[in-house]
């Protein structure tokens, strides 16, 4: 059978899956929530950034190359971080834990009726938060880059990235990008710390 016949005919006998990325905001706890969705599957996944992260910055290869079939891939930007502006970012002694209630309502807003979790750094944090407050709503977890509690050495490591313009270009750009060449680390960031 030649090679385009023999795709067209596979072709029309496979389910099609959407493969693009849709790009959206939803309204959740009083703030317009930014969101990427991809894929299809029975599985619904939520990608959660790090800290100044997006789901556009941190998580582009997993909404491209995620399986299709298997997952629906949700990469969501926190409030007060990429596409979920205003508000900008603020830093409550409980932001982790609003984080954490804001990501399961938008997946709950998105009708998934349990996910999965990858979280990198403040996502992870973040990650893990949810998991402990609502158990029965996640399904699995992958988390790397986070911590459980801050130490001296952290908060020095903290203070030592806070001046932006020091950052590899690799990692100030896609941000500045997003944020405008004003990118700031938050003064209230030394809440966290």
């Amino acid at each position: 059978m030649p090679r385009n016949l023999l795709y067209s005919h596979l072709s029309s006998h496979l389910p099609h899956f959407r493969t693009s990325v849709t790009s959206a905001k939803v309204a959740v706890n009083g703030v317009q929530l930014h969101y990427q969705q991809t894929g299809e599957g029975g599985h619904a996944v939520l990608l959660l950034p790090g800290m100044l992260g997006s789901g556009e910055t941190d998580f582009g290869p997993q909404l491209k190359n995620l399986n299709k079939k298997l997952f629906t891939v949700v990469a969501w930007d926190p409030r007060g971080y990429g596409h979920s502006r205003p508000p900008d970012r603020d830093f409550p002694a409980d932001f982790f834990e609003r984080d954490a209630k804001d990501a399961v309502d938008l997946m709950k807003a998105l009708k998934f009726k349990k996910v999965s979790l990858l979280g990198w750094s403040d996502g992870g944090i973040t990650a893990l938060i949810a998991a402990a407050k609502y158990p029965s709503y996640i399904h699995k977890m992958v988390i790397w880059g986070a911590n459980a509690y801050v130490t001296d050495e952290d908060s020095m490591i903290y203070e030592g990235i806070r001046d932006v313009s020091k950052w590899s270009e690799r990692t100030r750009k896609p941000l500045e990008a997003l944020y405008g060449c004003s990118l700031t680390v938050s003064p209230g960031w030394n809440a966290v710390a």
